[in-house]
């Protein structure tokens, strides 16, 4: 074989090898050029309370979340005829005082789902402490923008220890539980819809 020979075979074999192999994709010129990262943030960052009066929750920190559902109870209680203090101290282990019931408050909206909208009684409620001293504890879930799409329930510190000694407990101890020398507990999605029909739990208008 002579030598041209030979280059022009090692020529037809580069060409096949070229053609088998799958072509490179060029190399992006930044993180956000597939457009994956922007359709995370706009699906993650979705508001599906968009001009109703909770437009614009979701987008706020715990603290100032937990803030405006002790303004709302705080409010709601007043319209219901109830005398609302605040609590002494910042760190008090409760929020308000309704009726002279020291008062610990959790406010939430429906959970999101993947389609945009919401989840209706899917909520979450953290830090259910069994150890503070509080007398009552009311919980908020909204579905929606009208008064009859809110769930507001309330129990008492007596039937709370009584459910988490129960075989069927719809609340999880979390952020380390006993071992982390936390008594918090939290209930959340399916079973927090469950803890709204349970039979120790009040309706607001039996505060």
């Amino acid at each position: 074989m002579t030598p041209a020979q030979r280059t022009s075979m090692t020529e037809v074999a580069h060409a096949l090898l070229a053609l088998a192999s799958p072509k490179a994709k060029p190399r992006p010129t930044s993180v956000f050029a597939d457009g994956v990262l922007a359709k995370f943030l706009a699906d993650n960052t979705r508001d599906p309370w968009m001009a109703t009066p909770f437009q614009g929750y979701v987008h706020m920190d715990p603290k100032q979340k937990g803030e405006f559902g002790e303004q709302f109870v705080e409010r709601y209680a007043q319209l219901q005829g109830h005398m609302v203090a605040r609590a002494k101290t910042s760190t008090a282990p409760y929020d308000r005082i309704i009726n002279g019931h020291r008062t610990e408050i959790k406010f939430s909206l429906a959970m999101r789902n993947r389609e945009g909208g919401i989840s209706p009684n899917r909520f979450i409620i953290n830090h259910a402490a069994k150890g503070k001293d509080w007398d009552r504890f009311i919980f908020v879930c909204i579905n929606g923008p009208l008064e009859s799409d809110w769930v507001i329930k309330w129990f008492s510190k007596a039937d709370f220890l009584s459910h988490l000694d129960s075989s069927d407990c719809l609340f999880r101890e979390q952020q380390g539980g006993r071992s982390g020398g936390n008594d918090d507990y939290m209930c959340s999605g399916a079973k927090a819809e469950r803890l709204i029909s349970q039979p120790w739990v009040q309706p607001f208008s039996l505060w």
